[in-house]
């Protein structure tokens, strides 16, 4: 009388809510396929006056463009300050991002000439900038402060830009 359409009599069987309450952690997901593209990366803030700009560091084919002063101080760079990847930082793209948007909100003659060096390092004045390691899952170095490269060292000091690891203290 209690059988199931599978042919057995054990009615429990086919009910699902049997080990919901069941205290095994569930396994990992299988990896069907390589993420290589996505991880390991760096994601960094930049806080310039109670504002927050976020971002990750780019892995493109093409090198993002950044704005022409960040350009042309990393162009300038020698070569014992660069690195292969140089541009590609979460740093440097979020202080280009800043400066880009600090100079599209120039008044409309201001903005006949283009922005100075000057006027980019006021738009950071006060910035902090801090950046976080993303790896896999329970990997150790998951979330722990990532130091800039030399070329990111570099542009933040140029454009007074304060780099911050709260996990340092202050002696």
């Amino acid at each position: 009388m209690n059988t199931l359409r599978t042919g057995g009599t054990d009615v429990r069987a086919g009910d699902p809510r049997i080990d919901w309450s069941g205290t095994d952690t569930p396994p990992a997901p299988t990896l069907r396929h390589r993420r290589d593209g996505i991880l390991p990366t760096v994601a960094a803030a930049l806080s310039v006056r109670g504002a927050t700009l976020t971002g990750t560091a780019a892995r493109s084919d093409q090198p993002p463009a950044l704005h022409h002063l960040v350009q042309d101080f990393l162009d300038t760079l020698t070569s014992d300050q660069r690195d292969r990847f140089t541009g590609r930082c979460a740093e440097a793209i979020l202080i280009s991002r800043h400066i880009a948007a600090a100079d599209a909100a120039r008044s409309k003659r201001a903005a006949r000439r283009p922005m100075t060096n000057g006027e980019a390092r006021k738009a950071l004045k006060h910035a902090k900038l801090t950046a976080r390691r993303i790896r896999e899952d329970g990997d150790p170095l998951h979330g722990s402060f990532a130091a800039p490269c030399r070329a990111c060292t570099a542009l933040s000091a140029h454009f007074g830009v304060r780099i911050v690891d709260p996990a340092a203290t202050d002696d």
